[in-house]
């Protein structure tokens, strides 16, 4: 039996609104939205291991994922991003593991981090839930020369340590169906202090990442991808987004997302092959920022190597 075109079409829609009303509200529900937390990748939804380490393995096969990120172009001292991620399955894919690597500067500071995760994966008839836990470095230094001070002779930039180790822990849960998914990440759990010295309030600030999204089929093999983003840190700090993707032909990602109180993104993702892809992202502030900078860009590169089926690629 043949369904009608506008019944199909009702239905579609109405099905994907009730999914856009629940991740908007899983996304959104908070005092206030505010701050640039430590990082701001647009382009999450095609490597979710770099925001949730328990996702490591989920592929079927290790998996490559690069990132460039250049935000607020134009803007002297702006925060530039590099970071590179690989995540495997192990022991019949019940578990993974995984390494990132971070490389980041602003202004006249520098930062990289690097760490190393593993994930168990408890696997149900349509569905996974996996724990993650990770652990790492990260090295950060202030170089005084380039800061522009009031009083060249202030003590504090005298006694700025030129590189200073500071170890991380981060836990988190990530679950999937096919078609959904939804993930919690606690970072920084251990809070370490980032200067040597007892008298500085510098250290790591916990923070919580959440994501939430569903994939809806559509006909001629196309798909609709829904998805929301809220982090939260110390001080009642939050963050959220909203994205909405399209997939064409399983070739081409194309769309936009909101991140409150902070910009509009339009992205676009092309799989080359089975294995490989790329992706591009532009960013317009929606804030005063808007006029001292000509919009943040970044750049991604993913790899999968073939997994069982032959087949690797990924929805997400």
């Amino acid at each position: 039996m043949t369904r009608n075109p506008v019944t199909y079409l009702f239905c579609s829609v109405n099905k994907l609104a009730k999914y856009m009303v629940a991740i908007g509200l899983f996304c959104i529900l908070s005092f206030n939205l505010d701050a640039q937390q430590e990082w701001g990748y647009t382009q999450y939804l095609f490597n979710l291991y770099d925001i949730n380490s328990a996702y490591a393995g989920n592929h079927g096969a290790g998996s490559f994922g690069v990132r460039y990120r250049s935000q607020w172009i134009g803007m002297a001292g702006a925060p530039e991003t590099q970071y590179i991620s690989f995540h495997s399955p192990l022991i019949g894919e019940k578990a993974g593991v995984g390494i990132k690597v971070l490389n980041e500067n602003i202004g006249a500071r520098s930062l990289t981090s690097a760490k190393v995760s593993g994930a168990y994966k408890i696997r149900f008839d349509k569905a996974i839930l996996s724990f993650g836990l990770a652990g790492g470095i990260v090295r950060q230094g202030i170089d005084a020369k380039a800061l522009k001070a009031y009083d060249p002779q202030d003590v504090q930039l005298q006694n700025l340590p030129g590189q200073t180790l500071t170890p991380v822990v981060d836990a988190s849960v990530f679950f999937n169906t096919n078609r959904f998914y939804a993930g919690i990440e606690s970072g920084n759990l251990n809070r370490s202090r980032l200067m040597p010295n007892k008298q500085s309030l510098s250290r790591l600030y916990y923070n919580l990442t959440t994501i939430c999204g569903y994939i809806h089929p559509l006909k001629r093999g196309n798909k609709i991808q829904l998805s929301g983003l809220m982090r939260l840190t110390e001080n009642h700090l939050w963050q959220a987004e909203l994205n909405a993707l399209y997939l064409v032909k399983n070739r081409l990602w194309f769309g936009s997302g909101y991140r409150f109180d902070s910009n509009a993104q339009l992205m676009a993702c092309v799989n080359f092959s089975e294995q490989l892809r790329i992706g591009l992202s532009y960013d317009v502030s929606t804030t005063a920022i808007k006029s001292l900078n000509d919009g943040s860009a970044e750049v991604f590169l993913g790899f999968n190597f073939k997994n069982k089926s032959g087949k690797s690629i990924r929805y997400f």
